[in-house]
């Protein structure tokens, strides 16, 4: 009869103790290869390895930050190709997950989330490999695209030879496309930047991109409905008309 106060009591006391940080994760790959040897970004951009650093606050009066380093080896027919992982909380759990370009030598590209939810990255959802070699995705970014509330992930397929802007949803543990269309680019073959990105100047995030011949640059939102609307940018496609664009100057 004694259990139910006891329980309450304990209940009290849980909802009375601050809640624990989350905890910060950082990444970035390392140990370049020639492998695969593409060179989409350039030399030295397709790597063997993926290190991510979490760094977990301790709890108490003089709680002590415990920070591990897990290292990701890829296959030996697998490389990471892209310029930098990516870092956004796909499934609200407070644990960030890390987005990588994973490149086959033999089936091309695909899109990699690795979770930390139970500790040590592990490779959670990934898209379909492209499947052919030196068909490279170059991503845009993450942001609440669609204004449901959920992360989205943008990302052009083949930049340089397809042009076509994909979008994903993260759901029930997997990646889902939400969007395909157009014949835009972000990336000049062989340059270790991708131009564009997510912006958001007041009226919801748009994705900043060129047109495929590079001939002009939009700015696109993506509807809740899943239509795609444009505003033009202009004629100047340089990098620095892409950050004046990101900056909200034009």
């Amino acid at each position: 009869m004694r259990a139910r106060p006891v329980i309450l009591a304990l209940a009290l006391i849980a909802a009375a103790l601050p809640a624990r940080a989350a905890p910060e994760v950082s990444a970035h790959f390392a140990a370049p290869t020639d492998r695969y040897g593409h060179g989409a970004l350039g030399p030295e951009h397709e790597f063997a390895k993926l290190v991510v650093t979490v760094t977990r606050p301790g709890s108490g009066p003089s709680p002590a930050v415990e920070r591990k380093s897990y290292t990701i080896t890829a296959a030996a027919d697998m490389v990471f190709e892209d310029t930098a992982p990516r870092l956004a909380d796909l499934d609200g759990d407070g644990f960030e997950e890390v987005i990588v370009v994973e490149s086959s030598l033999t089936k091309g590209s695909r899109v990699a989330v690795f979770g930390l939810a139970t500790g040590a990255p592990t490779r959670i959802a990934a898209t379909e490999f492209v499947g052919e070699p030196n068909h490279w995705l170059a991503p845009i970014g993450i942001a609440d695209l669609d204004g449901n509330g959920e992360p989205d992930l943008a990302l052009i397929d083949a930049p340089h030879r397809l042009g076509i802007l994909r979008i994903y949803a993260f759901r029930d543990g997997a990646l889902h496309q939400i969007y395909q269309g157009g014949r835009l680019s972000n990336h000049h073959y062989g340059a270790s930047r991708i131009l564009g990105g997510i912006r958001d100047c007041g009226s919801g995030p748009q994705m900043v991109v060129a047109r495929f011949d590079w001939g002009r640059f939009y700015a696109l939102r993506l509807s809740a409905d899943g239509r795609v609307f444009q505003t033009d940018l202009g004629r100047d496609t340089s990098s620095a008309a892409f950050d004046a664009a990101r900056a909200c100057k034009i």
